[in-house]
């Protein structure tokens, strides 16, 4: 057996349609399989079943659903540990500006739901928030 990570993209629809103006994700998925073909079929089935429903400011029921896969790629066999590379991808120019400033910016460190409200103001409203978990 050897590990995958596959790149899964979910899109918004509403009434069952897809919506490409509303928000979308990308789901980075660790996927266990014997070669490149089998983990496919395990990653397609791992994005059929990552499907999140929300309400959007206007009441309207949002469904968070599979597209399909932005990419697979083999990380290799074995138990995964502490620096393991999970994901790499190249970057054509200016490397530089993906980089963030302050420790503030990533991701980890950003503020709790109940604090970024505090901050509505500087959001796009047309856009919804992210699915309840």
């Amino acid at each position: 057996m050897s590990w995958f990570m596959a790149v899964i993209v979910r899109g918004a629809h509403v009434d069952g349609i897809l919506d490409d103006e509303r928000i979308g994700d990308l789901l980075y998925r660790l996927v266990e399989a014997t070669d490149a073909e089998q983990a496919y079929a395990r990653a397609l089935e791992l994005g059929r079943a990552t499907v999140d429903e929300y309400d959007d400011e206007d009441g309207k029921r949002v469904t968070l659903g599979f597209l399909g896969l932005a990419d697979l790629t083999e990380i290799g066999p074995g138990p995964l540990a502490h620096g393991t590379e999970v994901y790499s991808q190249l970057l054509h120019n200016k490397p530089s500006e993906m980089v963030v400033g302050e420790k503030e910016e990533l991701t980890v460190f950003e503020p709790e739901d109940e604090e970024r409200e505090d901050d509505s103001d500087d959001l796009d409203e047309t856009a919804p928030g992210p699915p309840e978990r």
